[in-house]
């Protein structure tokens, strides 16, 4: 189904008001941390009652965890396309990379994390579920794209399962540590994104690339 349609598929009525609650939601969180918004700050920012807000989500866990599952939905819908295609290895593990790191490095998912990070010790679910988010499912999916790859002789390792670690860590493990520690300094464009991502292709299609198949990652 293209977005076109998508877009033209009526929303109920309490669904639209719960993504409306939890999209004002996010904000609130963004401005003051996890643990310094409360729900009545929510229902003023949402322009609901409180009873709608508790209606819709039991607690504030709840709530923060609704925003963290819509932002997955998002990131999840494009990388699961590109991991069903049939194009070459070089070509998908590229088109994941970006994807990934644009979704990881945007302002708003580096916000939350940040977040995350903070109250994940008193909080466990919510770093479960944004690493679940992009990459713990990236991963999943990863893994399963180069097992098949690997019967069809394109991908030449023994372990998928590993490659695929190897691959989301290289992508990942320059910008996650900066994002979170240097929040000051850490920017990231299009470019940065794209030469990192090259390169990692590259060094990954030597090594488990069959050889016939490295010269589509142009």
């Amino acid at each position: 189904m293209t977005d076109s349609k998508m877009a033209r598929v009526p929303i109920p009525r309490g669904a639209r008001r719960r993504r409306e609650i939890a999209e004002a939601a996010e904000q609130v969180f963004l401005d003051h941390g996890f643990a310094d918004t409360t729900m009545k700050m929510v229902a003023l920012a949402a322009g609901a009652s409180k009873e709608t807000l508790y209606r819709h989500f039991g607690s504030k866990e709840d709530l923060f965890l609704e925003i963290v599952t819509n932002r997955n939905n998002e990131v999840r819908q494009t990388l699961d396309a590109e991991l069903d295609s049939d194009r070459p290895i070089p070509i998908i593990l590229r088109s994941v990379g970006i994807s990934l790191l644009e979704c990881i490095c945007s302002p708003a998912v580096v916000a939350l994390a940040r977040i995350i990070v903070n109250e994940a010790p008193r909080h466990p679910t919510l770093g479960d579920a944004f690493y679940a988010m992009a990459p713990g499912r990236t991963l999943q999916k990863l893994t399963r794209y180069l097992m098949e790859a690997k019967a069809r002789g394109e991908f030449v390792g023994e372990a998928p399962e590993v490659a695929a670690e190897i691959y989301t860590g290289s992508v990942v493990g320059k910008f996650v540590p900066l994002m979170l520690f240097t929040p000051h300094a850490f920017t990231v464009d299009r470019k940065q994104i794209e030469a990192h991502v090259d390169e990692v292709v590259r060094t990954f299609s030597n090594s488990y690339v069959a050889k016939d198949r490295t010269r589509s990652s142009g």
